[in-house]
């Protein structure tokens, strides 16, 4: 009867899980923002869940280069991926 456990036991955050809250976080805010611009190609009015809350955060490595541009979509993503992984 795992499954019926696996209900009664929700995921919590601890060390041995850090990793999963992570990926569900990064996961949410991705999906978030795709969804967020999706919603505003067909919705042109709704452009203030994409607009940026802050200046883009990252670095340049010559290599590699990495950005974070924080919206309400994303936001909302990373929220709903807290959620998410509380209940798994």
């Amino acid at each position: 009867m795992l499954h019926g456990e696996f209900l009664l036991f929700p995921m919590e955050f601890s060390r041995s899980n850090t990793g999963y809250f992570i990926a569900f976080m990064l996961l949410g805010g991705v999906l978030g923002s795709a969804l967020g611009t999706l919603l505003v190609n067909f919705f042109p009015g709704a452009d203030f869940i994409t607009s940026s809350l802050t200046n883009p955060i990252g670095f340049n490595l010559e290599i590699i280069s990495f950005s974070l541009r924080l919206n309400l979509a994303s936001i909302i993503g990373i929220v709903a991926g807290i959620i998410l992984f509380r209940r798994i």
